[in-house]
């Protein structure tokens, strides 16, 4: 799958290069297309929160969002086009104020690999509503950073 990565911030420094690779290795791992597309969209924290209110009918800044255009896949003739499975948003502002409550390895880069994941799963219909869907989401989350750490 091809990550394209856009960052529409500027108050926090990210090795986008490594996120890349790392998003392309996690993204591999739902869709191996190379016709598939994944946008990851870094944003300021007023940017994200006028999303999370316009879509989510939640007014404060948040860490992810995903949008998810799966279900527009069968509309497509993949022999000629490509198609992007999605998008997830981030947050780098309110990701470095979740390392606060994170162990001392953890960092930056990890949090932002955690939330590219956790965005990635939505996209891919997993949801965290009820326990038991929370769980297995855990789960697959955590065997994807053990792959990468």
């Amino acid at each position: 799958m091809k990550v394209t990565l856009i960052n529409n911030q500027s108050k926090i420094k990210l090795d986008l290069d490594l996120i890349k690779k790392v998003a392309e290795y996690i993204s591999d791992k739902f869709d191996e297309d190379f016709k598939s597309e994944l946008d990851i969209v870094f944003l300021e924290g007023k940017e994200i929160r006028k999303l999370n209110k316009k879509y989510r009918k939640v007014d404060r800044e948040t860490d992810v969002l995903s949008f998810s255009y799966i279900s527009d896949k069968d509309k497509i003739d993949m022999r000629t086009s490509s198609y992007t499975v999605g998008e997830v948003i981030i947050c780098p502002e309110v990701a470095q104020s979740n390392i606060l409550e994170q162990d001392e390895n953890w960092n930056l880069n990890l949090e932002i690999i955690l939330l590219i994941a956790h965005g990635i799963l939505h996209i891919y219909n997993y949801d965290h509503q009820e326990e038991k869907n929370r769980m297995d989401m855990e789960s697959i989350q955590d065997s994807l950073m053990s792959d990468i750490r």
